[in-house]
């Protein structure tokens, strides 16, 4: 097999892990924020046996497959912020500043923040108690920086135990 042929074989292989996980989303009741962050991984997977390209295609794919089979909140979160987000990791931290990554993470976390609850506050939240904006942001913010952290774990795991099966 060429190098070509292995490197379509496995973004397809990632592509279709990533969407099969989008499904399971929509019919696990509970964890889905943690679905979300495990079908983020094979774009994790892409970026780093292919790089940032590849693994934007692998998102993009696996977002438009998943918007088209099955529409739901978690694919449309999943493409906001949860498909790109190694991608973007993986940007913030090539600055030499690491003071300007963290800042620019949580930019991005920000403005995501926003969209969601500016698009979908009043539907998420019809008939619930809910607590203020900032609240919810701070809450967010420290779910981000665990999420931020998980992802970290995963790329170390990925590069000191897997990433010697993959040449």
């Amino acid at each position: 097999m060429t190098d070509r042929t292995k490197r379509a074989a496995r973004l397809g292989i990632l592509t279709a892990l990533g969407t099969v996980l989008l499904f399971l989303t929509g019919i696990i009741p509970t964890g889905r924020l943690w679905l979300m962050l495990i079908a983020s991984l094979p774009v994790g997977a892409a970026l780093m046996m292919y790089g940032w390209g590849w693994a934007l295609g692998v998102f993009a794919v696996t977002a438009a497959l998943s918007g088209l089979l099955f529409p739901n909140g978690a694919v449309a979160l999943y493409a906001l912020f949860f498909g790109y987000y190694f991608v973007a990791k993986s940007l913030f931290e090539r600055l030499h500043a690491a003071w300007l990554g963290w800042v620019l993470k949580y930019a991005l976390y920000a403005a995501v923040f926003m969209v969601v609850y500016l698009l979908l506050g009043q539907i998420l939240t019809a008939g619930a108690v809910v607590l203020p904006w900032y609240a919810l942001f701070l809450i967010g913010a420290a779910a981000f920086a665990v999420y931020d952290w998980c992802c970290s774990v995963v790329i170390r795991f990925y590069i000191e135990k897997i990433a010697r099966y993959f040449p």
